[in-house]
């Protein structure tokens, strides 16, 4: 029977815009009439990104139509409009800041983090000090730095602090009187690393691992089933999407479904396989000594920003506390 799947769209792009646009639809958010992108269009996308959290935007450039030399001609050369040189040049700027390449999708969020995080004025990308690259005056105008200053959530959909507590309430019922949890594996690890040993005895603001711990100490032998994706933790988490009960949560945390896979491997398990809570805990402790051997990637090697090492190198202390105790 084939198992029902949901596309997650990373592959096929809601917006398509150039990587200097995209910083553009900030600019004009600020009150700036920025020339590289229409009030219209700037604010069409922004209602987009508003509504849809699953949304997803392709970043371009047309810096790889650039003809060959013996194809060009002085007539050629003089017919060109420096503006579209300047452009090429801004959406690699941009590019490059983000750690991307033409071409590249990632859904809304994550990329206005990233843009925030990583470029905190338009200087030097939309306008410079060198005559006939001068590019835009309003650089300098702070409209782009007053967005930032008010982050990714005045661009992105963000769930409100009611829907949260609705879900954290109905979870709470759910993983309290169930006649089993749902778990993703790696999940497991991060329950381990929040309860640090005992040393931090208490509940969590985004997910709900410390009410499933609870319920584990309390009835040790409650069936524990394993599952890939969003699991009886994730209901109240800002990332989590109710209406496709999909993680959406910046890059929709990909490194997270490996952590998944990487953990099923190790365990010897598949997605559905259920084992009761002490049992769980038990392989779980005697096969993975250390985050850094699922979290870490083995090696600690970061390959990309969505490659992010959890807890940084080493491993998590956390972990090894637990571990350590033990969870009963």
């Amino acid at each position: 029977m084939d198992e029902p799947r949901l596309s997650d769209g990373l592959d096929k792009p809601a917006i398509v815009i150039q990587a200097g646009q995209f910083l553009g639809t900030v600019c004009r958010a600020g009150g700036a009439e920025c020339p590289l992108i229409s009030a219209d269009e700037a604010q069409a996308i922004r209602d987009r990104t508003l509504a849809d959290p699953t949304l997803t935007i392709q970043l371009c450039s047309d810096c790889e139509e650039t003809p060959h030399y013996t194809n060009l001609t002085a007539e050629h050369y003089a017919a060109r409009d420096p503006q579209i040189i300047r452009n090429r040049k801004r959406d690699l700027d941009v590019l490059q800041r983000l750690g991307l390449v033409p071409g590249d999708i990632r859904r809304a969020r994550y990329l206005y983090e990233l843009l925030f995080q990583r470029i905190e004025t338009p200087w030097g990308i939309c306008a410079w000090n060198t005559p006939g690259w001068e590019g835009c005056p309003l650089a300098t105008s702070g409209a782009f730095e007053r967005m930032r200053d008010e982050g990714w959530k005045a661009f992105v959909y963000d769930r409100t602090e009611q829907e949260k507590a609705d879900y954290r309430a109905r979870n709470e019922e759910a993983i309290a009187t169930g006649d089993r949890i749902f778990m993703r594996p790696h999940h497991m690890m991060c329950l381990a690393c929040g309860w640090s040993g005992g040393d931090v005895d208490r509940t969590r603001p985004n997910d709900t691992l410390y009410e499933i711990l609870q319920r584990m100490r309390a009835q040790p032998d409650i069936p524990v089933t394993l599952v890939e994706g969003p699991c009886s933790a994730c209901d109240c988490c800002d990332g989590y999407h109710p209406e496709t009960g999909r993680c959406v949560h910046a890059g929709g945390l990909i490194r997270d479904y490996k952590k998944d896979l990487d953990c099923f491997q190790r365990l010897g398990m598949m997605p559905g396989d259920t084992m009761p809570a002490r049992e769980l805990w038990d392989l779980l402790f005697a096969t993975i000594e250390s985050t850094a051997e699922i979290c870490g990637y083995i090696n600690d090697e970061v390959t990309a920003n969505e490659w992010s090492v959890c807890s940084g190198p080493g491993g998590n202390a956390g972990y090894v506390k637990t571990r350590a105790r033990g969870v009963f």
